[in-house]
C-alpha cells in the first residue's frame, strides 16, 4: 500500500480514482470543465460544472463487486461505459440518466386521486 500526504493509498481507493480520470478525461473531450477532489483519499469526487450546475460524480461498488458511477439523484452508468456516462453528463444522451419525476410526489400525486 502506497501513500500520498498522510492518507493511505489502497487498490480500491487508486480504482475509483483512475475510474473518474477515465471520465474526467472523456468529459473533458466533450468541451466540458471537470475537476477531481479528494483523488488522495477513499473517497474521490469528480465534480462537473455543466450549464446550470456543479454535478458531483463518484465511483460506488455493490454488493456483488460492480463498480458504478452514480450523480445526482438518478444518474448512474457501470463504470465499463464512459463514453455514455460522460455523455449523459454533459447532457447529450438522456437514456443513461433515469427520469426526473420525484417518486414520492407522484406516488402522493396518485394516492390523491384516488381518493
Amino acid at each position: 500500500m502506497s501513500e500520498i500526504g498522510h492518507f493511505p493509498l489502497t487498490e480500491q481507493t487508486s480504482d475509483r480514482t483512475a475510474h473518474l480520470s477515465r471520465l474526467a478525461d472523456a468529459i473533458r473531450s466533450l468541451g466540458v470543465t471537470a475537476l477531481i477532489a479528494l483523488s488522495a483519499t477513499s473517497h474521490p469526487v469528480l465534480y462537473v460544472r455543466t450549464r446550470t450546475r456543479l454535478v458531483p460524480v463518484v465511483v460506488v461498488e455493490d454488493l456483488v463487486g460492480n463498480q458504478w458511477f452514480i450523480w445526482g439523484r438518478t444518474g448512474t452508468a457501470h463504470v465499463s461505459q464512459v463514453n455514455h456516462a460522460a455523455a449523459a453528463l454533459c447532457g447529450l444522451d438522456r437514456a443513461v440518466t433515469r427520469s426526473r419525476v420525484n417518486p414520492v410526489a407522484a406516488r402522493r400525486a396518485a394516492l390523491r386521486e384516488a381518493a
